[in-house]
């Protein structure tokens, strides 16, 4: 990963003018560099890294890959209960307590899991599109519309929780 902390800025612009480096999330990739799940978490950091947020919702989608292009702005949250409380300058976290299962670390970034990921975004943007990303992710986990809806009723204090269950288990299989 190259980013502002590694590189200046005119010189990342130079390794893209010059084709030996393109850009991914917040920062940018050497050619050739093979892109799964790590290395798009890892591309977050500059924006997760200092409070140790958890890349969540769409952003952790397109981390898995069931979305293709990065949705602005970063879907972020900042994990309570676990310790410690982080005091955020910036409003576009949300606080979400989660639990130990619910998160991967993925190239030094906490990401919602496949499961929790379509969850959420059944239970917080219904509709079409996040049903069609939604059972993309169950794809990705390899489970089943009905194997994660019944994972999904050990999630808890989750606002509209059956609404998603309900959901999951509609989702093609």
């Amino acid at each position: 990963m190259l980013d502002l902390q590694q590189l200046p800025a005119t010189e990342r612009s130079v390794l893209r003018l010059d084709g030996d480096a393109v850009p991914l999330g917040l920062t940018d990739v050497p050619v050739g560099t093979p892109v799964g799940p790590v290395v798009r978490a890892a591309s977050l950091a500059p924006a997760t890294g200092r409070h140790d947020l958890v890349v969540e919702l769409a952003s952790a989608a397109w981390v898995h890959g069931a979305v293709a292009a990065l949705p602005q702005p970063l879907h972020l949250a900042v994990a309570v209960g676990q310790g410690r409380r982080v005091a955020l300058r910036s409003p576009g976290a949300r606080e979400v307590r989660f639990r130990p299962s619910d998160l991967v670390r993925q190239g030094g970034v906490l990401v919602t899991t496949p499961l929790r990921t379509a969850f959420d975004l059944v239970r917080l943007e219904p509709g079409p599109a996040s049903d069609e990303v939604a059972a993309a992710l169950l794809r990705i986990a390899g489970l089943t519309p009905g194997i994660a809806a019944g994972l999904a009723q050990l999630f808890v204090r989750c606002p509209h929780k059956q609404r998603a269950i309900d959901r999951l288990a509609a989702l093609p299989g």
